[in-house]
């Protein structure tokens, strides 16, 4: 999906990484605020014709831009509405204990997000519980059972002040 142009520049399914202009800025910018906007309505909103847009969202999707689209889900709802942060710190730092590590979390249907950090420990996980006896739950099951792991902190969420996958909010669009 990736190759480089003639001057060594990244491409990303042709279009430049880093030369998104302001019109596809704009259409990313519609699309995060609403991933159900029609061609018509990101058109109106960016000044371009229906078929204009559908083009530009295609070389988007195509160069790997946009990943795809969710729906955002309301976790209490869904009994999961109690954020959990685990920080673990594994016994060693082997490229085979990073691995075992790594394919154990993927495994799980518990663990939402799991980022593999620079500082004092190893990894940190986001997990979405219902209350704390869940989280003792999957803590004994799931959590406890991970391979190489000497230590786990756990931190909980009192609240959500910002919730936005929206990395386009970042970049300022005129």
């Amino acid at each position: 999906m990736s190759s480089t142009d003639n001057h060594g520049n990244l491409q990303l399914g042709g279009i430049a990484a880093g030369t998104l202009d302001e019109i596809d800025l704009a259409i990313l910018h519609v699309l995060q605020e609403s991933g159900r906007a029609s061609n018509q309505e990101i058109g109106e909103s960016v000044g371009l014709s229906p078929s204009a847009v559908s083009r530009r969202v295609q070389a988007l999707e195509t160069a790997g831009v946009i990943l795809g689209y969710q729906a955002v889900v309301n976790d209490t709802c869904l009994r999961r509405g109690m954020t959990v942060f685990v920080r673990v710190t594994l016994e060693r730092q082997s490229a085979i204990a990073l691995n075992a590590f790594e394919s154990a979390v993927k495994k799980s249907g518990s663990i939402f997000f799991c980022h593999l950090m620079a500082g004092q420990y190893d990894y940190l996980l986001q997990m979405k519980v219902a209350d704390t006896s869940d989280y003792e739950r999957l803590h004994r099951e799931e959590l406890s059972s991970l391979p190489g792991v000497a230590r786990l902190e756990s931190n909980f969420s009192v609240r959500n002040v910002i919730d936005s996958g929206r990395a386009i909010g970042l970049l300022k669009i005129p």
